[in-house]
């Protein structure tokens, strides 16, 4: 645009300085129609040069209108978004220190870009779930889109509510290359669904991936044996396939001996007696028994203690199998000795009901306010 005007005004100079230089003052004529304009060259070079002026003023200052447009338009829009990423980046932080009344009114309050907000949700549904707010924190996980509901398939496990990932982790589950998350997480939708047939069905896959630890297979068992009425628990126990009995045994036996059948499994429970490696669990188990008799077993750990008294674990196993028995004084007379700091947690129950059942109610005060 500037090389023009000046092309323009060169050549309005040559124009004008042609007849000095040829000693005639020279006209313009200009012809449009009936319209007729005339004049001198001077004055045509005069209204040449302030009509180049005026067009590149014009021009300068149409440039600098867009250029404060465009600065202001910009200028708006940055700080706009500016505001966004601070809402999502604080809401993150407060999230990542579990101050999730701050995340709910950084988002709350502002926006965040929109490439975000399925996280800005799955975080509002994760400070709905710390408040306790269940029914909220759905709603906002029914929000998020469908391709990203996976990526929150521990929000919906927290809520309760797990079904609506279900058919998408089973497709993903049943897959050749699937992860070991995705069988984690199906599996834990299957146990929070009950969908136990479903979870029979899966188990040998489990089982060949090698994805769960001792614990976790436990759990998984604890759920499963839970669910079962106390006439299946045996027979549940034996269709499993064999290579899974040494992952489910725990979870089989605790549950066999909360429902009091001791007498069933007390030849399993007397072979780790034999076996100090499993005196621990030993413990625990019986520290779930419910009312049953097995006096083999009884006399087969007292005959071990005789020759380790100090054993806490078989202390605490002989205790509650003495509760079980309802033998409440030597269940209490156990638990004076073998409770201690590490374990009085855990065994409260059984102490406090051998306690009660001997008239030291002061000493299950003491269990239960500690």
């Amino acid at each position: 645009m500037i090389w023009l005007i000046i092309l323009i005004v060169a050549v309005v100079v040559v124009i004008a300085v042609t007849p000095f230089v040829l000693d005639e003052k020279g006209y313009v004529l200009i012809s449009f129609n009936n319209t007729t304009i005339e004049g001198t060259i001077v004055s045509f070079c005069i209204m040449a040069v302030l009509s180049a002026a005026v067009l590149y003023f014009s021009y300068k200052l149409t440039r600098y209108l867009l250029s404060i447009y465009r600065n202001t338009k910009h200028g708006f829009f940055a700080r706009s978004e500016e505001r966004k990423f601070a809402a999502i980046e604080q809401a993150l932080f407060s999230a990542i220190n579990d101050d999730y009344e701050q995340v709910e009114r950084a988002l709350s309050d502002n926006g965040v870009p929109e490439k975000f907000d399925d996280i800005r949700l799955a975080l509002l549904a994760k400070a709905a779930l710390a408040n306790n707010e269940a029914d909220k924190a759905l709603e906002r996980l029914f929000e998020i889109s469908p391709e990203q509901q996976l990526k929150v398939a521990k929000l919906w496990l927290a809520s309760g509510d797990s079904s609506a990932i279900e058919s998408q982790l089973r497709v993903n589950a049943e897959a050749k290359k699937a992860t070991a998350l995705e069988l984690k997480l199906y599996t834990e939708v299957l146990v929070q669904q009950q969908h136990f047939s479903a979870l029979e069905e899966f188990l040998p896959k489990l089982l060949r991936k090698k994805v769960f630890s001792s614990e976790q297979w436990t759990r998984v068992f604890s759920a499963y044996f839970s669910a079962q009425s106390a006439d299946e628990l045996t027979n549940k126990y034996k269709q499993l396939p064999r290579k899974l009995h040494t992952h489910a045994q725990t979870a089989y036996l605790t549950q066999m001996a909360a429902t009091g059948q001791l007498a069933v499994i007390e030849g399993d429970l007397t072979k780790m007696v034999k076996q100090a490696s499993q005196h621990d669990e030993l413990a625990a188990i019986l520290n779930n028994a419910n009312h049953g008799e097995a006096h083999k077993l009884q006399a087969s750990i007292q005959d071990r203690l005789k020759k380790d008294d100090t054993n806490t674990a078989l202390l605490l196993s002989l205790a509650c199998l003495a509760n079980a028995q309802s033998d409440y004084d030597l269940a209490a007379r156990v638990f004076d000795k073998a409770l201690n700091g590490d374990n009085k947690h855990q065994f409260a129950d059984q102490a406090a009901l051998s306690y009660k059942n001997t008239a030291q109610a002061e000493k299950a005060l003491v269990l239960y306010n500690k």
